[in-house]
C-alpha cells in the first residue's frame, strides 16, 4: 500500500518556510501598498489626475511583467536560496527611493524597479512551496504564501497612518515620504532570516531520472490547454484584486467622503477579510482531500464559489454608504484573494523543470493586462467622475474564466489523490 503525505519523510520545517514566504509577501505588499495609501496626497504633491496615477499603477505592472518572466527562467536555473534574497533586496532599496523622489519621473522610475524586483516573489516562492510540499498540501502553502498580500494590506495602512502623524508631529513638510522610507527598510530583516533559519537542502528539489525523462521542453508547456485555462484565471482574478487594490482608498475617499483615519479602518479591517479567505480556501481544499474528494474536484469547487462571490461588486454603484456598502465590498475582499490558492496549486501541475518559467509567464500575462486596464480605468473614472463604474464591473471576471477552466481542464488531468505517491519532482525530505 503506498504511503500518504502525512505517512511520509516530511521535514516539518516545511511550514516555516511558508511562514517565511508569506512574511515575504507581507513585505512586499507594504511597499507596494504604501502608494495607495498615499494616492490623495501624492497626487496633489504632483499635481497628477486620476489618468496619470492610473500611468504609476502601469508603469508598474510593466514592470512587473518583465521581472515576472526574467525571474522565471532565472529560478529555473540558478538557485532559490540566492536569488529570492537578491529580489527582496532590489524591491527594498526601489522603495525606500520612492520616499526620496522630487518629480513625476522619478516617481514613475521608482515604480518600475519596485515592480521589477517584487515580480521575483511569485516565482521564487511557488518554486519554493512545490520544492517542499507534496500536491495535497500545496493549495493551503500556497494560501500561507499568498496571505502575505492581505496581512500586508491589514498592516500598511496601520503603519502608514502612525508614520504620517508621528512625521507632522515631528515638523515633516511632506509627510507621504517618510512611510516609503521607513517601510522599505523592512526587507533586509527577511533576508537575514531567510538566511540564518531555512537549511539549503530543504529547498532545493531534487529531480530523479523518471522526473528528467518525463521533463518536456517549455515551449510545449503552451501547447497544453491548461497553460491557456489558467492563462484566463491569472487575468481574471488580478484583474479584480488589483483592480480594487488600485482604486478603493480613493474611491472611500473621494466619492463616498471617507477620512484618511476611517479609509484606512476600514481598509485594514477589507484585507483582514481578504485574508480570510484565503486562509479558508486552502484548509478547506486540504478537508475535502482528506475526505476522499479528488484534488482537482476540490480545487475546482472552492474557485467556483469564489468565483460566484465576486460577482457581489455589481452592487457595489447601488448601495448606500454604511453597513451594506462595507459588507458588499468585504465579500469581494474573501472571495477574491480566496481564488490564488486554487490558482496557483493548479499552476504547480504543468511542468516541475519549468515551473519558474511557467509562473513568470502567467504572472507577466497578467501585469500586461493590468498595464494596459489601469490608464483606461483612470480615464473612465476622471470622464464619468465616479470610481463605481470600474469596480462595479471587475468582479465578474473570475466566473468566466472559471468557464473558460471547465472548457479547457479535463478531469484526466487532474493530480494524483492523497494516497498515492507524488509525482517525483520534489524534495519532501
Amino acid at each position: 500500500m503506498n504511503p500518504t503525505a502525512t505517512e511520509r519523510n516530511l521535514s516539518p520545517l516545511r511550514w516555516w518556510v511558508c511562514v517565511l514566504l508569506m512574511l515575504a509577501t507581507v513585505v512586499n505588499y507594504m511597499d507596494r501598498m504604501a502608494l495607495n495609501q498615499m494616492a490623495k496626497e501624492i497626487k496633489a504633491a504632483f499635481d497628477m489626475d486620476n489618468t496619470e496615477y492610473g500611468y504609476l499603477e502601469s508603469v508598474f505592472s510593466l514592470a512587473f511583467a518583465l521581472g515576472a518572466v526574467l525571474t522565471g527562467f532565472l529560478v529555473d536555473r540558478a538557485s532559490v536560496r540566492w536569488v529570492y534574497p537578491l529580489m527582496v533586496i532590489g524591491w527594498s532599496v526601489a522603495g525606500v527611493l520612492t520616499g526620496f523622489a522630487n518629480s513625476f519621473a522619478a516617481l514613475l522610475l521608482c515604480r518600475f524597479a519596485l515592480g521589477l524586483f517584487e515580480a521575483g516573489n511569485w516565482p521564487c516562492g511557488i518554486r519554493t512551496t512545490r520544492a517542499v510540499l507534496p500536491p495535497e498540501e500545496r493549495s493551503f502553502g500556497n494560501s500561507l504564501f499568498q496571505s502575505g498580500t492581505a496581512l500586508g494590506a491589514v498592516v500598511t495602512p496601520l503603519v502608514v497612518l502612525a508614520l504620517v502623524q508621528w512625521a507632522a508631529a515631528n515638523g515633516f513638510v511632506e509627510t507621504w515620504r517618510l512611510p516609503f522610507r521607513v517601510i522599505g527598510a523592512l526587507g533586509l530583516v527577511w533576508v537575514a532570516l531567510w538566511f540564518l533559519t531555512v537549511p539549503p537542502s530543504i529547498i532545493e528539489p531534487k529531480e530523479d531520472a523518471a522526473s528528467q525523462q518525463g521533463a518536456v521542453r517549455f515551449v510545449d508547456v503552451f501547447a497544453d490547454k491548461r497553460f491557456w485555462a489558467l492563462f484566463a484565471m491569472v487575468v481574471a482574478l488580478n484583474v479584480t484584486w488589483h483592480g480594487y487594490r488600485t482604486w478603493l482608498p480613493l474611491y472611500l475617499r473621494e466619492q463616498r467622503g471617507y477620512s484618511l483615519e476611517e479609509m484606512s479602518a476600514f481598509t485594514t479591517v477589507y484585507y483582514l477579510i481578504a485574508d480570510v479567505g484565503s486562509w479558508t480556501v486552502g484548509l478547506l481544499t486540504l478537508v475535502f482531500c482528506k475526505r476522499g474528494m479528488s484534488v482537482h474536484a476540490a480545487r475546482l469547487l472552492l474557485y467556483a464559489i469564489c468565483a460566484a462571490l465576486t460577482v457581489a461588486t455589481l452592487a457595489v454603484p447601488f448601495l448606500p454608504d454604511g453597513r451594506a456598502l462595507e459588507a458588499a465590498l468585504l465579500v469581494v475582499a474573501f472571495a477574491a484573494l480566496g481564488l490564488f490558492p486554487t490558482y496557483f496549486a493548479l499552476s504547480q501541475e504543468l511542468s516541475s523543470k519549468h515551473q519558474g518559467k511557467v509562473t513568470g509567464v502567467l504572472g507577466a500575462s497578467a501585469h500586461l493586462s493590468l498595464a494596459a486596464i489601469y490608464p483606461l480605468e483612470g480615464r473612465i473614472c476622471d470622464r464619468t467622475g465616479s470610481y463605481e463604474l470600474v469596480l462595479g464591473g471587475i468582479g465578474v471576471f473570475p466566473l468566466l474564466a472559471f468557464a473558460v477552466m471547465v472548457a479547457l481542464w479535463p478531469p484526466r488531468a487532474e493530480p494524483r489523490p492523497p494516497g498515492e505517491p507524488p509525482e517525483a519532482d520534489g524534495n519532501y525530505s
